[in-house]
């Protein structure tokens, strides 16, 4: 549910009539209806009965903020909101552009301009999976258009600022005025419920289906992105900007065409990974192992949502747990991680893994001899030590004592591993 910020600046009234609305942006208001949802009874009405519907005007027929905003004569709608308006930067590097626009116009003609000047330059990516092409957009435009309006929609217009935009070769920076609002972070902004700074130009929006539902649009930009194999959008904020960047999946940030065509197999097998699964594979391409506390801050939800998560993903073969209550971890499950395999950004460090595994057995061993303590160690108490599984941490313990680390006494459950005598002894 969203939360509403009373007053709501876009819900005030400015000094003019109907008039100030241009009618151009009045039928292009009734287009773009018309083609998100051409059944909408919307589009029976009149023209006055639909501006009022929509919080365009007032009873008494002023307008509000939020209908110049989308359908005000630019003339007008510049004088009334200075701060509104963007500037457009195509850069060449990280220090020139090539390529620079500024415009004032409304929002709804301002959207179909920035995407007629992003779209020449979005360049595609085609990846193969078995005897399907799937192309990949550098910048998806259900994500930067989502990026775009929301930056117009949760800006301060207070502030006599316009909305930047520079395109970058690899990325694409869209920036706003005016901070996040209450507690909303960077870390958090995925899980916290929604809340807007205008909610009747949200609201607005949300209606004629341009963004997606209160508090889905941001989530259905990771969603996206990390279902493209692409790095899920970044977010900056200071007291008074908010800067998200889109990265396109070029240079240093290349598309994980491994991690994308593992996506489209769960989708194939009918197990289609939802937004809690991408952020969890995510971060399990750079991270061994990840516990419920991780869980619960990668996915900005509760524990108990967190914990569903990741007991859901078990069920479905995408993760293995290993431990117990709260040493439990999860690691990518054998299929996930065959699949994924040169994905994940730890695979060189298995080496350094597996004499970790052994330099930590051997230390509580030479540590128990030092007291009264049994001089051996068992699979569960190896399993305890490193958080494996019982089979990982069978091979640990059999290639010690092929290499006459350890020595072997009994089988099965009574199986007990221990130092090898001393030379002198």
């Amino acid at each position: 549910m969203s939360i509403n910020l009373n007053p709501d600046p876009s819900a005030r009234t400015v000094d003019y009539s109907i008039d100030a609305l241009d009618p151009l942006e009045i039928e292009r208001l009734r287009r773009i209806i018309a083609t998100k949802e051409p059944a909408s009874s919307l589009l029976a009405l009149t023209g006055e009965e639909l501006l009022a519907r929509l919080g365009i005007i007032s009873p008494e027929r002023k307008i509000t903020l939020a209908g110049m905003l989308l359908l005000g004569k630019e003339e007008l709608l510049h004088s009334t909101v200075p701060g509104h308006g963007v500037i457009y930067l195509h850069m060449k590097d990280d220090m020139e552009y090539d390529r620079r626009i500024e415009s004032r116009r409304p929002l709804l003609a301002l959207l179909e301009d920035l995407t007629a000047t992003i779209e020449p330059h979005n360049r595609i990516c085609t990846l193969k999976f078995g005897l399907f092409h799937f192309e990949i957009p550098d910048f998806p435009p259900e994500v930067y258009r989502e990026a775009i309006l929301n930056a117009f929609t949760h800006r301060d217009y207070s502030l006599p600022t316009p909305v930047y935009i520079r395109h970058f070769p690899d990325r694409l920076e869209i920036s706003s005025p005016g901070g996040f609002l209450s507690d909303i972070t960077p870390e958090n902004i995925i899980g916290h419920e929604p809340i807007s700074r205008n909610p009747l130009l949200a609201e607005i929006l949300e209606r004629i289906r341009l963004v997606e539902r209160a508090g889905i649009g941001v989530k259905r930009m990771f969603q996206v992105l990390l279902s493209y194999g692409k790095e899920p959008p970044n977010y900056e904020a200071g007291a008074d900007y908010v800067r998200l960047t889109l990265r396109s999946g070029r240079g240093d940030s290349k598309i994980d065409e491994d991690f994308a065509r593992f996506v489209v197999y769960c989708q194939q097998e009918g197990r289609g990974l939802k937004l809690p699964d991408l952020l969890i594979l995510n971060w399990l391409k750079r991270n061994r192992e990840v516990d419920l506390t991780e869980a619960k801050t990668i996915l900005g939800r509760s524990e108990r949502e967190a914990h569903d998560a990741l007991s859901s993903m078990v069920n479905r073969g995408l993760l293995e747990q290993f431990g117990e209550k709260k040493g439990r971890v999860y690691r990518l499950s054998k299929m996930a991680y065959a699949r994924l395999r040169r994905s994940v950004t730890y695979y060189p460090f298995l080496r350094a893994e597996s004499a970790y595994a052994e330099g930590t057995v051997l230390h509580y061993l030479k540590e128990s001899s030092s007291r009264t303590e049994a001089r051996f160690v068992t699979n569960e108490i190896v399993r305890t030590l490193l958080r494996t599984s019982p089979d990982q941490t069978t091979r640990i313990l059999n290639k010690m004592v092929k290499k006459g680390e350890l020595v072997l006494v009994g089988r099965g459950r009574g199986a007990r591993y221990y130092l090898p005598p001393s030379p002198s002894g």
